[in-house]
């Protein structure tokens, strides 16, 4: 290769550097982590007997009461923890407005209704996850 050719490559690999760094497009360190999950807590507190929430966002589902899991190309679960709140778990994915399915041991509905949840997003170099408040569902009065 011909000196003068070098030295443009070289001229260009510094000033592609130098412009990279001072609009913030290099990120110092790797990123660890290979992908989050988003969820969201739901008190389900005012419905007694609540033994499965089934939540859909933009075309998608988690399971139905007596579904065997959710479909390989489906990150959404929801999941009793041991407060007796439900975790919706989105995976990277959030969605503005879920609609929520409350279902009793014998699979009877017991209450629908649409929330709508405000993301707080992540500011970090590497991403990470969504955080929003817990959705309190109440009986209408």
């Amino acid at each position: 290769m011909p000196r003068n050719l070098l030295r443009v490559l070289a001229v260009a690999v510094l000033l592609g550097g130098a412009v990279a760094t001072t609009t913030g497009c290099v990120t110092v360190g790797a990123c660890t982590t290979i992908g989050h999950v988003n969820t969201v807590t739901v008190d389900v507190s005012a419905y007694p007997g609540v033994t499965d929430v089934q939540f859909c966002a933009e075309g998608e589902c988690s399971r139905a009461p007596g579904e065997e899991g959710a479909s390989s190309s489906n990150m959404y679960m929801a999941t009793l923890q041991d407060d007796g709140t439900w975790s919706l778990a989105f995976g990277m994915d959030v969605a503005d407005v879920v609609d929520i399915r409350l279902f009793d041991a014998a699979g009877t509905l017991l209450h629908e209704s649409e929330q709508s949840i405000a993301w707080t997003h992540s500011d970090a170099p590497c991403g990470g996850p969504s955080t929003a408040d817990p959705l309190v569902l109440a009986r209408p009065s």
